[in-house]
């Protein structure tokens, strides 16, 4: 929900820098009042204190007026009250926008009825995808990426779990990079449906635990034009989204599928979405892959990037967007070219 918590140790000082104290203790003992006032002296302006107290109890009641409680709730606490609390914060710190988890459901049910429509030659519903779209960077703008990234990992199937680990990254690098609110959607729209042209590829090789034969890959590299050629029969999608969706896969140095573009062709958006959706691939576990860490993943990428294949200064910039680091195994090299 946006929030980091922890359970403070009764017996230590409490920190100076907490924005929300929920405090269930014995207010009637004279070293935990102590511990409560000096937490009051020293604490950082706006935060509150949310204190617990028995039904009925006057006595609690009043202690509780006199440390300041901005609120009281009743003992036992619950998971309820705890989230009804949490919820109540968010608000009152201006984070309007769904929580992750809700927002994830949103957005693959937008991502499945796109399948749906494309599988049945109906047209793509971009209201819906566009509503997902401003959804994901409202949860990017107050959650962040990292909060994203662990939420959409619940997700147990591939494309899906790929497509919104892909537009969530997307989306936080234009929001950290100052894109333009019509970038960022174009971005986002790109980002939803990059991959639909996988609708038609099996879920063996989609999901295939060992390496991928030639005559499979070829089938893979089919992808993005198969959903390319369905979107531009819409007539009703951006140029640039559509160029997107296509050479998602294009690299720099001529050396990506499906036209072997070069660097001249390649706009911004295009080269954007790709280094997102080579992170997103890294960062995801697959059949025949552990997942990454951020920090080797990025480690591939500036190798990408100094080899000619991507453009190292997005890179670079995408650096700035992703904090956590882990460790990954050594046989990265061999891997990367089955991110498809």
């Amino acid at each position: 929900m946006g929030f980091d918590l922890c359970l403070l140790d009764p017996a230590k000082p409490i920190p100076a820098d907490i924005m929300s104290l929920i405090i269930d203790v014995d207010l009637q003992n004279p070293d935990m009042i102590a511990r409560l006032r000096a937490f009051r002296k020293v604490s950082e302006r706006g935060s509150d204190q949310i204190i617990a107290i028995g039904k009925g109890n006057l006595q609690d009641e009043l202690q509780a007026t006199a440390l300041g409680a901005r609120k009281t709730i009743l003992k036992p606490l619950s998971e309820k009250s705890l989230a009804t609390y949490i919820e109540d914060r968010r608000t009152a710190y201006g984070m309007t926008g769904k929580t992750a988890t809700a927002t994830t459901q949103l957005a693959a049910k937008a991502i499945q009825n796109s399948f749906d429509k494309i599988t049945s030659n109906q047209p793509v519903d971009l209201k819906q995808i566009n509503e997902a779209g401003q959804n994901i960077a409202t949860a990017i703008a107050d959650l962040g990426i990292s909060e994203w990234l662990s939420t959409v990992r619940v997700y147990h199937q591939s494309t899906f779990q790929h497509i919104l680990l892909v537009t969530g990254i997307a989306c936080a690098f234009a929001q950290s990079t100052g894109m333009s609110k019509t970038d960022v959607a174009k971005l986002t729209e790109a980002g939803l449906l990059h991959d639909i042209g996988k609708i038609w590829i099996s879920d063996t090789i989609l999901d295939k635990p060992g390496e991928l034969t030639p005559e499979e890959f070829e089938i893979i590299k089919r992808h993005p034009v198969e959903g390319y050629k369905k979107l531009s029969e819409q007539g009703n999608l951006d140029p640039a989204v559509l160029h997107s969706v296509r050479h998602h896969h294009e690299y720099l140095d001529g050396s990506g599928y499906p036209d072997g573009l070069t660097a001249d062709a390649i706009p911004d958006l295009t080269r954007i979405l790709t280094i997102c959706d080579i992170m997103g691939a890294l960062l995801e576990e697959r059949a025949y892959k552990p997942r990454f860490s951020i920090e080797k993943s990025l480690s591939i990428l500036k190798s990408m990037g100094k080899e000619g294949k991507v453009e190292l200064a997005l890179v670079l910039a995408l650096e700035t967007v992703m904090k956590k680091h882990t460790s990954i195994p050594d046989n990265v090299a061999d891997l990367i070219n089955q991110t498809g």
